[in-house]
């Protein structure tokens, strides 16, 4: 089986590494600045790369970007996914991406195997993400966590890791839900649950505002009931849920803290990310009968 890792940081590193073990040939297009990282990988400019040839062509986990712009911090120039990529790939060939993008759909017109689509992924990495998380809060304050008011807006995979750690880190945790199941989540973990609807009024407490919701919840209006030194980090994928120039305008530290398993944890994100491919990638398979 021939795989290439197309842009990516350092977990996609880890991830060629895991899968070379288990005998897949890999190739690697947009990492010809950590060539000595790659030991036994071959690393290709995108135009060297025989695109018909592979059996799975792996996106980083941020997928495509608007004007088909690749994540590629290794790389010396930018990186692109073209619709002559994805046209010259063979059609037994699997596209896999972290996650959906407008920009990869529109480039792409094949089903496309979405790795965080995936609960094993999804809660797994939640792990690194808390703990960059709490890094960030910890170096951005000048309190400590124990003790401090912290706001976790949404539950699912990624809040309730994050609401957890800040909780047993000895933080006062509330929880801004929307369902009456997360309200009794929130309930069964000894956190303070509200709803929505009432975040105008609950933020006035919060020293740090934690966001996981991909849609504007932190609007200028809410914003501006926040304390003055308070800290918002956003969590949710571009172009996340928090209007960065209302905050800076109301004197709140705001932080889009975007791919912080890869940043924090790379070895570890990596593993996750290999060992859940090659599941999700046997299981196409058998589905499809190839």
């Amino acid at each position: 089986m021939k795989a290439l890792i197309y842009g990516g940081d350092a977990r996609q590193i880890e991830m060629g590494r895991l899968l070379m073990e288990r005998g897949i040939h890999v190739y690697m297009a947009g990492f010809d600045q950590a060539k000595k990282e790659l030991s036994g990988a071959q690393v290709l400019k995108p135009e060297d790369v025989s695109y018909q040839l592979m059996d799975l062509f792996i996106l980083p986990v941020s997928g495509v970007k608007k004007g088909g712009v690749v994540d590629a911090p290794f790389s010396s120039k930018p990186l692109f996914m073209t619709k002559e990529i994805a046209e010259s790939l063979s059609p037994n060939c699997i596209i896999v991406s972290g996650i959906e993008t407008p920009a990869l759909k529109s480039i792409v017109d094949r089903d496309i195997l979405y790795i965080f689509d995936r609960e094993d992924a999804a809660v797994l990495n939640s792990i690194p993400t808390a703990e960059g998380t709490l890094m960030i809060a910890m170096q951005k304050t000048d309190h400590t966590i124990h003790g401090a008011n912290v706001m976790v807006i949404g539950l699912g995979r990624v809040g309730i890791t994050t609401a957890r750690l800040f909780h047993q880190a000895g933080a006062h945790v509330t929880a801004a839900v929307r369902e009456t199941g997360k309200f009794a989540r929130a309930k069964e973990m000894s956190l303070y649950p509200f709803y929505m609807e009432s975040m105008k009024e609950e933020i006035k407490r919060a020293d740090i505002v934690i966001n996981t919701v991909p849609d504007m919840v932190l609007t200028k209006e809410i914003l501006e009931q926040m304390k003055p030194g308070s800290l918002v980090i956003d969590l949710a994928s571009e172009p996340g849920g928090t209007d960065f120039e209302a905050a800076q305008k109301a004197g709140i530290e705001a932080i889009h803290a975007l791919g912080l398993p890869g940043k924090v944890a790379p070895k570890t994100a990596g593993e996750i990310l290999a060992h859940v491919l090659w599941d999700a990638v046997k299981e196409w398979k058998e589905e499809r009968g190839l």
